[in-house]
């Protein structure tokens, strides 16, 4: 049943090869389940989105069976899937931020209550592959994401929300999986591969990434604050029981934070305040088992903006520095053997990598083998 809402008068929809999603979804009321029978579906309704959803409480269920698989497929130009979100937060013409929709703006608020997606593959959009924005209560479960360029599953500035046993893959300019802004998400038992980055929390709080297979990617798993966005803390997150392998896929990344992070990166947390890394597996990452560092320490890396320093003066409640950030019980087995280009870098490669920043940051019961450069990692209590 759809995240808390389906009405006694909720009807089912269904969609055969040669018939429109989009034509079911128009159709829908709050609480109706739209069920999509195997077959490769192009939507054509809109130039720049496969299928929309503005409507409170849609469910769609793809009925993938193996070698059956249900399929949305871009129709040629189109940037993103399935885009769901309250109708003043569609794209605009010219194209605006995707990552600041104004459903957090006073003045324009307006949220999508439940909405649900499971048993899709969305395969080839140049943006997002499934979209959602200003979303209250969401499920993403049991999907394919594959050869989405930019990213691959999309919350932003969404809450109460489960993602949950999804394949990413081909996701080469960005996150295979995204949390953005956000509150209360889990991301639980998913596999991400091939990608620039496999998943990101990026401003948000009380969100979780569990159990995950995060392997061959170009980073693992990213906890990070970024200035200049709607919501300006990251906080709460815990990052545990995960299996993080091999993440070596070269930085193709031209622009922004992520081009100054070295390949060979496997779970990095930047600026966190309050997050816990517990009980992950992580081997082989040629750079950096688990890292721990300031804001600070890419961003002066970047051209054309303003000092890091600077930042908590254009907004005081930003804070670039890593605290109360919790590294413990991991097991770290041959992460750190690239050699990097970067003096900076290449002078702290290794399993647990810190920067120094930050206060109250600990580290304890993790099974390592400590690099000759390495800081004293100072013991949780």
């Amino acid at each position: 049943m759809l995240l808390g809402a389906a009405a006694a008068s909720a009807r089912t929809f269904a969609v055969h090869p040669g018939g429109s999603i989009q034509t079911a979804v128009n159709g829908a009321s709050a609480g109706d389940r739209i069920v999509v029978h195997p077959g490769t579906y192009v939507e054509t309704a809109s130039a720049d989105i496969a299928l929309t959803i503005t409507r409170d409480g849609i469910e769609l269920v793809g009925l993938s069976t193996h070698g059956h698989p249900v399929i949305l497929q871009n129709a040629g130009n189109q940037s993103y899937g399935v885009w769901a979100s309250p109708v003043n937060s569609l794209p605009t013409t010219p194209p605006g931020d995707d990552e600041n929709p104004p459903c957090d703006h006073q003045e324009t608020a307006a949220v999508l209550t439940g909405f649900s997606i499971r048993g899709f593959t969305i395969r080839g959009f140049a943006i997002h592959g499934v979209h959602l924005a200003c979303v209250d209560r969401f499920s993403i479960v049991d999907n394919r994401s594959e050869g989405n360029l930019v990213y691959g599953l999309f919350p932003v500035l969404s809450r109460h929300g489960l993602m949950l046993g999804n394949v990413v893959t081909g996701t080469t300019l960005d996150a295979a999986i995204y949390v953005g802004q956000s509150d209360d998400v889990l991301i639980a038992g998913n596999r991400v591969r091939d990608s620039l980055l496999g998943i990101e929390i990026e401003n948000s709080r009380h969100c979780a990434a569990v159990a995950n297979e995060v392997q061959d990617n170009t980073a693992g798993i990213l906890v990070d604050l970024l200035p200049f966005l709607q919501r300006d803390t990251q906080r709460s997150t815990l990052v545990a029981y995960n299996s993080v392998h091999r993440n070596n896929r070269k930085n193709d990344a031209t622009e922004g934070l992520l081009s100054v992070l070295p390949a060979g990166s496997g779970i990095v947390v930047v600026g966190g305040h309050g997050t816990t890394v517990l009980a992950n597996d992580v081997r082989g990452n040629g750079f950096a088992g688990i890292a721990v560092a300031s804001l600070c320490f890419g961003w002066d890396r970047l051209q054309d903006v303003p000092p890091c320093n600077d930042l908590s003066k254009i907004d005081p409640e930003f804070d670039p520095e890593p605290r109360d950030d919790r590294i413990i019980g991991n097991r770290l087995k041959g992460n750190g053997t690239m050699p990097q280009s970067d003096p900076a870098f290449e002078a702290i490669r290794g399993d647990l990598i810190w920067d120094g920043s930050g206060t109250g940051n600990c580290w304890s019961g993790n099974s390592f083998t400590p690099s000759a450069t390495s800081l004293q990692l100072p013991a949780c209590d």
